[in-house]
């Protein structure tokens, strides 16, 4: 169905070019540093309950094992 010839000018075609005015392009960074900011606050937030999983494990640690002194890493 396809030629050499077709495969060849199918990979070997110019880039599209989009023109847009100044306003569009603004807007379009605007969004994407919207859609960014929230996606960082998704990972702050997942960081944030893994932290304080973690240190209900360590105070469950200390708990059950009372005789370990923190170190100064655990302060």
């Amino acid at each position: 169905m396809y030629t050499l010839f077709d495969d060849f000018f199918a990979y070997n075609r110019r880039p599209s070019i989009y023109v847009v005015s100044d306003s569009q392009l603004a807007e379009w960074k605007r969004e994407q540093a919207e859609k960014e900011i929230t996606e960082l606050n998704n990972l702050i937030d997942g960081h944030k309950s893994s932290i304080e999983r973690l240190e209900t494990t360590v105070g469950e640690l200390r708990k059950e094992y009372p005789l370990l002194e923190p170190t100064e890493e655990d302060a």
